[in-house]
């Protein structure tokens, strides 16, 4: 099976708890086989088995007041 890459950067992460709950809040998106949030980088990196719409990950991000950029 194909897994998709999506990495992009998370603005205002401060601490372990804003790379637990930015993790948390991608790995329910649906499609999303697992996330990765790097908090000294701000670095975030999604797989998952389709393409997942971008919308989607700054909606999920949104809920726990984290801003996705795309690189």
């Amino acid at each position: 099976k194909n897994l998709m890459n999506i990495t992009f950067k998370l603005m205002n992460m401060t601490c372990e708890a804003c790379s637990k709950l930015s993790k948390r809040a991608l790995g329910k998106i649906p499609g999303v086989t697992s996330a990765e949030v790097d908090l000294a980088s701000g670095l975030a990196k999604v797989e998952a088995e389709k393409d997942i719409p971008w919308n989607e990950i700054v909606d999920a991000l949104s809920k726990v007041d984290k801003q996705a950029v795309k690189l």
